[in-house]
This record gives C-alpha cells, structure tokens and sequence, in this order.
C-alpha cells in the first residue's frame, strides 16, 4: 500500500509541477489568485479545456464549516446555464416528433388557455430565446413558506393559471425570462410524455456521457455548499421551472458538456441550438438558450451565466477554437466577478 500511495503521490506531484510550466496555467492561476484576494468570497474554481486538455485550478473553498476544497467532481448548482440544457431537450423532442420550433406553444398546453387571445402567438422558439414577453417571473409566485427556497411552492396548477390571464407586453423583443424557460421545460415534457429528468438522462447525460448531473446532487459525490451573504443556502427545488435552473452538476461534467457542443456543430440539434434568433445589440446575440459575443462580425463565444441564492457561474466556448471555460464561486450574486472572469480568460489568455 506504501508503494502504491507514493507512485500516486509522485504522480501527483510530476502533474502539479508541468502545469507550473505551463505559462497559461500559472497566468490562470495567477488570475484567480489576485481576483480570490480582491473579493470576499469562500471560494472559485475554474475548469478551461484546451484542444480536449482539461485543467483546474481553484482559489478558496468549497465548505467553509469543513474546508473541503473543491475538485472536478465536487458538486454544486448551475443555475440558469440549466436554460442551455432544456433548450437542447425541447430541440431534441421536436426533431423527435417531427415538430417545428415555430410552433404556437398553446398547442401542448391545455386547451383552456387558448382562451386567453394574448398567449396565441407565443412560438416555442420564443421561449428560448427570451422574445415570448412573458415576464422574468410569475406575478403569482406569491411569498415562499421557506425563504431560501423561492420556486419550491410554485406548481403546474399555479403555472397554468397564471398563463390563462397574462398579458405579455414585450413580445418579440429580448426580455430574459425565467418564467420562459421553464415553460419550454414542461412543454418539453407535455410532448414526450417524459419527466424532465428522464428527458435529461435521454437526451444528454446518456449521449453526452455526463456521469453527475441531474436535478438533484449525486449523493456519493462531494458537494459544495454555497452561501447566500455569511448563510448557508440549500440547493433549490425549482419544481415546475426546473428547466430555468435547477439543475446540479460538477466542472468535469460540464466540460464535456461544452466539449460535446464546441465539437459536434454540425450536429442537427447542436446545429438548430447554436443557431442565432435575435440581438440584443452589436456586441450580443441570442440563439437557443445560449448568448453569443460578438467581435467584428464574427462570433467569440457562446455562453451563459447561472446565479442561485448559493452559486455564481458562468460557462462558455469558443466555436473556432473549441477552447471551453466554467467558472464556479459558491456565494450570492457574485455573477459580475464570475462572468469578468470567465470572459477575460477565454478572450486573452485562451484566444
């Protein structure tokens, strides 16, 4: 057993010491480093893949009660990147069923909410790409009985009603939408008759080969707490707008989840995914799920950025390179340091 800890422990250090001889390691490391000092956060972690070489590095903790660190594997909330992953699904089950994402959502919800004449237009393209004027959130959300848990209390029942009386007032303009995304996830689910779960299994974690992502943390693996200010805050149960965010994951998953995308571009739902429906303006453009930098008219990254009341991330890639980035900072609305970060990384040292 000796023999074996110290081959692994030579291992280790031989593998810690080429990434010191790395330049671009050591300047992301050294980039985390001075941002971690800067900012009062328990911890970031940071996964880039470089032509399908994958690096961490890591500032902090994952636990400040234990100070666990974090690893490619320890678990944590995506937050809204979930939005990229349940516009692949809806994608994945209307090429299914031979459906067209042009489609008027009332279709495959109840037939009572085609009573309300305002909802008639809403095309499911719309819900991706945040032109459907349905607002960030439900007006019927009402006060959450736990505080730290603001869509648990939130069901189909109150989803349904709340569509038989809106009124959209930015339709066909860009207007970021929880509420949007979500609804894709359950359309998603009215169409293939499917949990969103299952349909995650199916549709990405199967062929995508993700071995830790799920609406729930794996529960062997290690698990990040995050915090909202100086509290401890449970994942959340996003319940019906799970496909707005509530999916739970680890940096190793998520890179081969924008590895998958950075290299099957051709890929027919990839492909209808990464296609751009609306502009925000010159710098950004919105396709399904996904946001887009734009530089001299040419694409730099798709990406999208997650926030819960635990976790601020953000991830990336660069579609000419296939260069990818995650950024994780387990504290509350710390999305302005994430998305600097991951950016900065992907567009100078990375580029």
């Amino acid at each position: 057993m000796k023999t074996v800890k110290g081959i692994l422990f030579g291992l280790f250090c031989t593998l810690q010491w080429v990434q010191a001889q790395d330049p671009i390691a050591v300047a992301i490391q050294s980039k985390v480093d001075s941002v971690f000092k800067l900012n009062t956060v328990p911890g970031i972690y940071i996964a880039s893949s470089v032509k399908g070489q994958r690096q961490f590095f890591s500032a902090g903790v994952a636990d400040k009660k234990t100070n666990e660190l974090f690893t490619p594997t320890t678990q944590f909330e995506i937050g809204s990147i979930s939005k990229t992953f349940t516009a692949f699904i809806l994608e994945s089950v209307l090429q299914a069923n031979q459906i067209a994402d042009t489609s008027v959502m009332v279709q495959f919800l109840p037939d009572s909410l085609r009573n309300n004449r305002h909802i008639l237009p809403i095309q499911l393209v719309h819900l991706m790409n945040h032109t459907s004027g349905l607002p960030r959130l439900p007006e019927n959300m009402g006060i959450p009985k736990d505080r730290l848990q603001p869509y648990a209390d939130y069901d189909l029942e109150n989803l349904y009603l709340y569509l038989s009386k809106t009124e959209p007032k930015t339709f066909g303009k860009v207007a970021y939408s929880n509420l949007g995304a979500g609804l894709a996830g359950v359309i998603a689910q009215n169409i293939s008759g499917k949990s969103y779960e299952k349909l995650l299994n199916q549709y990405i974690n199967q062929p995508f080969q993700l071995k830790h992502t799920g609406i729930q943390a794996a529960k062997k693996m290690p698990k990040s707490i995050g915090y909202f200010g100086n509290e401890p805050a449970a994942y959340w149960d996003m319940s019906v707008l799970a496909g707005a965010g509530g999916i739970k994951s680890d940096a190793t998953d998520l890179l081969q989840y924008l590895e998958y995308m950075a290299t099957h571009q051709n890929q027919p739902v990839v492909a209808s995914v990464l296609s751009k429906t609306a502009k925000l303006n010159a710098q950004v453009a919105i396709a399904k799920g996904w946001h887009t930098i734009e530089q001299a008219g040419k694409t730099m990254l798709y990406w999208h950025n997650g926030g819960t009341y635990g976790f601020s991330t953000f991830a990336a890639f660069n579609p000419s390179n296939q260069h990818c980035i995650v950024v994780v900072i387990n504290a509350f609305s710390k999305n302005d340091i994430a998305d600097r970060l991951g950016i900065e990384i992907m567009t100078r040292l990375l580029n």
